[in-house]
């Protein structure tokens, strides 16, 4: 006798029904936490302008709904974003208060120590307090040594924070990377004559950016 053998039909199995419904809710709390970064955003941005800081809503819309998306392709839905969320809105604010008034706020860089305490399980209490001791000590004896060259108070003290929060490795990166972007930056503009040479620059713009790229590493 002939055997029939039966042949599956090429057909996609059915999903089950307990993994859709997982999926549907990530979509759903990925959508609801870009759109509320984008809504504090639109807030934080009334609050500088209220203040006469040097703010842009467009710019910053874009940038809170773009941090939003890469830190969720980073980390997923976890309690990592909403500390890295918290990270951004800070360093926007004191970027934009630098390029105001070449000042910050010191409850700025107690937010980010405290934001850094959130995450000493993951980064270690070791290298975070290692961090912000070899940010700060250097630039400490740089303003102790003639000719006494150091970065601004609000600098030193935003750089150090930084580095608690991040560890001392990307501690050290993002002060290294945010000097260097700054120093290039500010001689490319000399050189076009838009700037002179003893006018004061800001900085904390350089280090809220590679600060935010050391917190994706």
């Amino acid at each position: 006798m002939m055997r029939i053998q039966m042949i599956s039909p090429i057909l996609p199995r059915a999903v089950p029904h307990g993994v859709e419904k997982e999926a549907v809710f990530g979509f759903l709390g990925a959508l609801l936490f870009i759109g509320g970064a984008i809504l504090a955003g639109w807030l934080l941005t009334g609050v500088m302008r209220s203040k006469g800081f040097k703010t842009g809503l467009t710019v910053n819309l874009i940038l809170s709904g773009a941090t939003a998306l890469v830190l969720l392709l980073r980390f997923g839905l976890s309690a990592v974003i909403l500390q890295g969320i918290a990270f951004f809105y800070v360093l926007l604010f004191a970027s934009c208060s630098d390029l105001t008034s070449h000042t910050m706020d010191d409850c700025l860089w107690v937010m980010v120590l405290c934001l850094g305490l959130s995450g000493i399980d993951t980064v270690g209490l070791l290298s975070m307090l290692i961090g912000a001791a070899v940010v700060f000590l250097p630039q400490l004896l740089m303003s102790l040594i003639p000719p006494h060259q150091t970065l601004g108070g609000a600098d030193i003290k935003l750089s150090t924070a930084i580095a608690f929060l991040l560890g001392w490795e990307r501690g050290l990166a993002a002060l290294l990377l945010g000097l260097l972007a700054a120093v290039i930056t500010m001689s490319v503009v000399q050189r076009q004559g838009r700037r002179r040479k003893k006018q004061p620059f800001a900085l904390i713009p350089f280090l809220a950016a590679a600060a935010l790229l050391m917190f994706l590493v």
